[in-house]
């Protein structure tokens, strides 16, 4: 395929042999933006999805050393009949004694009972599909369980919930101010390197309009090689920010850490990360067009 003619010589230009490599800088600033933020959505999605519809129950640790251990077995039983009686709810089950020292591993040893340290018994509750904490009568089930596991605790997950809504919330808010400042300063950019392209092609313009190009046969010059400058950025901004998010994928899975996803992204945010190149040569087409019909209006 033959390449289209122009006649201003851009090639000769450093600003426009240096804007694809600066907008590749700012697509992949942006890229990455783009990618956390759906990775914290998938993730505040799993955690949300994994805390609804369950409670969970702790019962408090004997505080007469001298009780017996099968008494606190003995409530665990009890407050699991409880339970198991009380209206929407699926399952409960007590956290075992296995589950409890892998819990603990990493902070006390491998060598630690749980048996041994004054911890609360835990107990996971499901409740039926689509039923949430606040769908049950909490208050007459807190008393319930209050009169066979007296300082039971109910843990409806609500407050864990706001909070983490509002840190991801938080953060995905700082992701698209950071994507809205490189699309700010891509634009000024585009503006600048345009700007010093009629100053450095001046005398070709000039020429041109004596032979009689009209100012948009001009801007369409500077809107191409704008174009195809976002356009090259853009991909290779594009392919660096996937290599980033595959290779964090890779290296959180060598860690044994289960990140959803880091390691693959789900196909829409992939595809909306493939249109960034576009997105970015048709911002860079409109304001180096913009720009050049505006400064040539006043260039006498």
């Amino acid at each position: 395929m033959a390449k289209r003619k122009t006649d201003i010589p851009f090639n000769q230009d450093p600003a426009s042999r240096l804007m694809p490599w600066i907008v590749a800088v700012m697509v992949y600033i942006a890229g990455l933006a783009l990618a956390g933020a759906f990775v914290l959505s998938a993730f505040a999605d799993r955690w949300e999805s994994g805390l609804t519809g369950s409670l969970t129950i702790q019962i408090p640790p004997p505080s007469d050393e001298a009780l017996s251990p099968d008494a606190q077995t003995q409530k665990v039983e009890a407050a699991l009949d409880v339970l198991r009686g009380t209206k929407g709810v699926v399952s409960a089950n007590a956290l075992a004694t296995e589950e409890m020292r892998r819990l603990l591993e990493p902070w006390l040893g491998q060598n630690i009972d749980p048996r041994d340290l004054p911890l609360p018994s835990l107990i996971a509750v499901e409740l039926q599909g689509g039923l949430i904490a606040s769908d049950l009568d909490l208050r007459d089930l807190r008393r319930r369980l209050d009169a066979v596991a007296p300082g039971v605790l109910i843990d409806d997950h609500g407050q864990w919930q706001e909070r983490l809504v509002a840190f991801l919330g938080a953060l995905r808010l700082v992701s698209a101010v950071l994507v809205a400042i490189v699309t700010a300063a891509g634009l000024i950019m585009v503006i600048f390197a345009t700007r010093g392209g009629l100053l450095a092609h001046r005398q070709t313009i000039e020429l041109l309009h004596l032979f009689g190009a009209q100012d948009g046969y001009v801007a369409s010059q500077f809107a191409r090689e704008a174009m195809k400058a976002g356009l090259k950025g853009g991909l290779f901004g594009v392919f660096a920010t996937a290599l980033t998010v595959i290779g964090l994928g890779q290296g959180a899975a060598s860690t044994g850490a289960v990140l959803p996803g880091v390691a693959v992204l789900a196909p829409l945010d992939w595809a909306v990360l493939a249109l960034l190149p576009l997105a970015t040569a048709l911002i860079a087409m409109i304001a180096a067009r913009i720009t050049v019909m505006r400064a040539l209006a006043r260039m006498v």
